[in-house]
């Protein structure tokens, strides 16, 4: 197999296909020298897609914003399925060259391609469907795809809506050090990346233990300052008790034979260790037994059974699984809500079989789409709903989908959302594992 070689006129039709928003990489322009420095640098002229592959992997290791490594795994994403189009290669070729699984490969080609062409969902679903090595989907290309459906090459790599081709990279502080170390790493002749990444896993480890040294450190000094404070306040509470001798002034003086001796009252300190001994007694024992007092146990929903039988007072009355405080977000606020909702976690090795047969009870149970979205829509990590079901077939729809796969039911009490009069709101996550 011929390793594919890459020059510098197809970085620049990659560029113009990718459709880059430099205003807003470069703030308007502000860094546009910088951000060609860093293009000309990565994008060098004859260089094999494998040794690209490893550039990619290089900075995506490097940065350490969240937001430059997304940036960075897009870009890869999107020159993938430039070579997949333009270059005519097939999905084994570019799993070979890449070093990526050809199952992921067929899932970064199959979602840009069904952001193409929406109308073909399942036709794209089952040709790239590549379960293992021996799967005969290997050897799919864009132009055995075009002859069969008739259809004409994408003119952009990148869409109106998304974000990545106009964020603006060039701001983060971290972006001219990278470019710098970047450069510098490339022109070694010893260029190394897995002892790149050795260095900065040693670097990062350095910095753990360090941090953590100092939060030892810390929690050592508050312990002992507290231990100290203490054991001051003891002596000082101490200092500070004193026990009189009682005196009976109330006595009948007229019964006693001789005169009355007046002696002063008599002041004493009690030890404080004697003072805490008091405590010991038995009497005082019984207004402290511990068997008396009992924990509190929290309750979690567990089962189908736990689901209000009566759905239609569901959202009447407060649930015995409401919280105790409101999350600062607004994520999940459950303080005081009525609503019921339910959400419905679901891991799958295949997620367009479980999307094709929770689709099938979507239609069997009149299910409904909540506004714009679309039931089984493709996000980040598998597919997603966001549905409303009649109550009168909450049970039966839930009982079945929970059989679809493996899955955990969680109900919420919200007062943010309100559900259509006779009908639940549920939100279902297939996460592909």
């Amino acid at each position: 197999m011929n390793e594919l070689i890459l020059y510098l006129h197809d970085f620049g039709e990659f560029r113009s296909w990718l459709n880059l928003n430099l205003d807003g990489l470069t703030w308007q322009g502000r860094f546009k020298k910088e951000f060609e420095t860093f293009w000309d640098s990565f994008f060098e002229d004859e260089i094999t897609l494998k040794k690209l592959m490893e550039r990619f992997d290089y900075a995506y290791s490097q940065v350490r914003i969240g937001s430059l490594s997304s940036w960075f795994l897009w870009l890869r994403d999107k020159f993938i399925n430039y070579i997949f189009i333009f270059k005519n290669q097939s999905i084994e070729q570019i799993a070979f060259e890449t070093g990526i699984t050809p199952s992921v490969v067929a899932t970064i080609l199959r979602n840009f391609l069904l952001d193409e062409y929406p109308h073909l969902d399942q036709y794209l679903s089952d040709t790239f469907q590549v379960g293992n090595i021996l799967s005969p989907n290997l050897t799919v290309t864009f132009n055995k795809i075009r002859s069969e459906l008739n259809i004409t090459t994408p003119a952009n790599g990148s869409r109106e809506e998304e974000i990545m081709p106009s964020m603006e990279v060039t701001l983060f502080d971290e972006w001219s050090l990278f470019v710098k170390r970047m450069r510098a790493d490339f022109k070694s002749r010893q260029f190394n990346l897995s002892k790149i990444k050795e260095r900065t896993s040693f670097v990062k480890q350095i910095k753990v233990v360090q941090d953590i040294s100092v939060l030892l450190l810390l929690f050592t000094i508050t312990i002992y300052g507290v231990k100290q404070a203490n054991v001051w306040y003891e002596k000082y509470l101490a200092n500070k008790v004193s026990i009189y001798e009682p005196q009976f002034n109330w006595l009948n003086k007229s019964l006693v034979f001789k005169g009355p001796e007046i002696k002063a009252a008599k002041e004493f300190k009690l030890n404080f260790n004697e003072i805490k001994d008091i405590t010991k007694g038995e009497k005082l024992t019984e207004f402290f037994d511990p068997d008396k007092y009992e924990e509190e146990t929290e309750v979690t929903l567990t089962s189908m059974e736990n689901i209000p039988k009566d759905l239609k007072e569901a959202d009447k009355e407060p649930s015995q699984y409401e919280g105790d405080s409101e999350s600062p977000n607004g994520y999940r606020e459950t303080r005081g809500g009525t609503t019921k909702i339910y959400r419905l976690m679901m891991t799958a090795t295949n997620t367009y079989a479980s999307r094709d047969k929770i689709n099938q009870l979507i239609e069997k149970y009149q299910a409904e789409a909540v506004g714009d979205s679309t039931p089984g829509m493709d996000v980040p990590g598998g597919v997603y709903y966001n549905i409303y079901i009649p109550k009168k077939f909450f049970k039966d729809f839930m009982s079945e989908t929970m059989k679809v796969n493996q899955s955990k039911l969680f109900e919420n009490n919200t007062s943010n959302v309100k559900n259509v009069p006779g009908k639940t709101r549920v939100f279902i996550m297939v996460k592909s594992i």
